[in-house]
């Protein structure tokens, strides 16, 4: 079962003080804006279930990104 990952984001609060996004191994899969993650240094989504990693163009600041694990 893959379970949506926009429903998924949006159960997150304080978004834009989030500096490290762990979304590994709950079978996420679909589509997600992470647009309000202003903060954003590091995520990790591995072990979901994407087919494809253009959830990563709605990041806002992708020069703060230091390490993406998909």
């Amino acid at each position: 079962m893959v379970n949506n990952a926009q429903e998924d984001i949006n159960k997150l609060t304080n978004k834009v003080r989030i500096r490290y996004l762990d979304l590994s191994n709950r079978e996420l899969g679909g589509e997600m804006n992470l647009k309000d993650f202003k903060n954003l240094k590091s995520i990790n989504a591995s072990n979901n279930k994407f087919t494809n990693l253009n959830f990563l163009n709605s990041l806002p600041d992708k020069n703060k990104i230091e390490k993406i694990n998909c």
